[in-house]
């Protein structure tokens, strides 16, 4: 009986730094967790009465961890859950870690500068009126 041999797979391409420049996050278009957490808590507690189990329910969030984040009683950070509630909200973004005074750092990554104003204007509007 004859041993088949797989054939050898191609080697990857190497991939010059000029390749990759497109792909390197651009920070003008990132914003903190803290930045993003502080938004979607706005939003969270502009819902009406029984809408967060709702909006929960619809999306598949979990319901107590939503409250947390809602009342700013989260024990822990939660990078993802701030990520879908933005995405509820309009706001697309990619998750990344960048540099911020040496240590990486989550931040939330837009796909355009128009979206990001669109979000910190809102932020600040809110902020406005609750201050």
């Amino acid at each position: 009986m004859p041993v088949s041999v797989a054939p050898r797979r191609p080697a990857k391409p190497i991939t010059s730094p000029a390749a990759l420049r497109p792909q390197l996050p651009d920070p003008a278009l990132a914003i903190t967790y803290d930045e993003a957490r502080r938004y979607v808590q706005l939003r969270l507690r502009s819902l009406p009465h029984g809408g967060l189990r709702a909006t929960c329910t619809a999306f598949g969030f979990p319901y107590t961890t939503s409250v947390g984040l809602k009342t700013g009683s989260l024990q822990r950070e939660e990078y993802r859950l701030v990520q879908k509630h933005l995405r509820v909200f309009g706001f697309d973004t990619e998750l990344v870690r960048l540099y911020v005074d040496g240590q990486l750092c989550e931040h939330y990554l837009f796909a355009d500068a128009s979206l990001l104003a669109t979000l910190r204007e809102q932020l600040a509007a809110h902020e406005q009126l609750v201050s």
